[in-house]
């Protein structure tokens, strides 16, 4: 049986739903943490962090789906507030995700007209500072799509992809890639780099995908 690494590099507690696996109940992963779900073969479901009760950035895992292969990917179409990745365990070249996202989108805020920031309100929130703290959901709002595809396109499902008879984004389908056979995966939250950490015992090695 499989099993979900889910590591929280940040400095704070932070809480994800839970669907598939865990009873379906949501769990809270300690600062400077790890937490592990185990899940059945052919099993699907989604972790998905929460930032004031809102759904976020999400990893979706499929574990031995077509070929015998594992299927995960990172999606922020329902949001997004923190950094998050997903790979199967030692293999670097499986990983999905944008550990920067949210340092990517500030920047991309800061440099958006004043027209981009004003169609935006209601769906772009920012801190007393104007730092942006979270999205809403990209898939109801063409131009915050069009804004975080100015720095994620490719590294995260921005959009739909192919769904109901539309062909969706071809850099959204592509998250969708079979990965390789069927291993434990490893999801890294933070709200700095979301790149995971080498086992200490593997430190000194040079991981698989590098």
């Amino acid at each position: 049986m499989p099993k979900i690494f889910i590591t929280n590099k940040s400095g704070h507690p932070q809480t994800f739903e839970v669907h598939g696996w865990n009873h379906n109940l949501n769990m809270t992963v300690p600062a400077h943490g790890t937490s592990t779900l185990s899940a059945p073969d052919h099993s699907s479901g989604a972790i998905i962090a929460l930032h004031d009760g809102h759904e976020g950035e999400q990893a979706e895992i499929t574990f031995n789906g077509f070929g015998g292969n594992d299927f995960i990917d990172i999606s922020n179409i329902v949001g997004a507030g923190g950094n998050i990745t997903i790979q199967q365990e030692g293999d670097n070249s499986t990983r999905k995700g944008d550990p920067l996202f949210m340092q990517h989108l500030r920047a991309a805020w800061k440099k958006a007209s004043q027209q981009t920031k004003a169609e935006l309100r209601g769906s772009v929130f920012t801190d007393a500072h104007g730092e942006v703290t979270r999205i809403g959901p990209i898939k109801d709002h063409p131009k915050l799509e069009s804004l975080v595809r100015s720095f994620a396109d490719g590294k995260t499902y921005i959009g739909v992809g192919a769904w109901g008879g539309s062909p969706g984004n071809a850099n959204d389908n592509a998250q969708s890639g079979a990965a390789h056979g069927t291993k434990n995966s490893v999801i890294t939250y933070s709200d700095d780099d979301a790149t995971p950490s080498p086992p200490a015992n593997l430190a000194h090695r040079p991981p698989m995908g590098q």
